[in-house]
């Protein structure tokens, strides 16, 4: 038979590790949350809201192009490949993309409703851009990687459920005589 005092060092070891697992999820969890509402804001304010406000104009041919619509634009984009980058660490496992308290779920909510209106904005933009740099320029949109991590974001929303499964507008690759006016 086991020491009695061997069993409870034992027990009190696996205590101390449930509890430490315990403490260490709690704090992930709570960083995760202050992950997913920084995203959030960094998509819903500042640089990123001002640079929104300039595509809609250009978008609805109330600004012409010029160099701060191409910089919205990106600025967009890029904000797109933050959410996307700070997203993918906090998701540790399967579950963590269905439980309803995970914090990957409170951003997926919060984002799908904005990801959904760029995607159904952004072939107009792109194609209207890639006009007026042809025309200014005799260029086109060097955009590819920053679309493809927006698509990439898109998708990983309809996967978790939160955005309409619809297939969205496929964009015309580089080069592609489409992308061109």
């Amino acid at each position: 038979m086991a020491d009695p005092w061997t069993i409870a060092s034992g027990v009190g070891a696996l205590t101390s590790v449930a509890g430490a697992w315990a403490v260490y999820r709690g704090q992930t969890r709570q960083v995760d949350f202050e992950l997913a509402r920084t995203l959030h804001l960094d998509l819903t304010s500042g640089e990123v809201a001002l640079a929104r406000y300039v595509l809609v104009a250009f978008r609805r041919e109330q600004r012409p192009y010029g160099p701060e619509v191409l910089a919205a634009y990106f600025t967009m984009l890029w904000c797109f490949e933050r959410v996307l980058q700070g997203r993918r660490p906090m998701i540790r496992s399967p579950l963590d993309r269905v439980r309803r308290s995970s914090p990957v779920r409170f951003l997926d909510e919060a984002l799908s409703m904005h990801v959904a209106s760029w995607e159904r904005n952004l072939p107009e933009i792109r194609n209207r851009l890639n006009e007026a740099l042809a025309e200014a320029h005799g260029d086109q949109l060097r955009d590819r990687g920053l679309t493809a991590e927006f698509e990439a974001l898109a998708r990983a929303l309809r996967s978790a459920g939160v955005m309409p499964s619809s297939a969205p507008v496929a964009l015309p690759a580089e080069g592609d005589p489409a992308s061109a006016p």
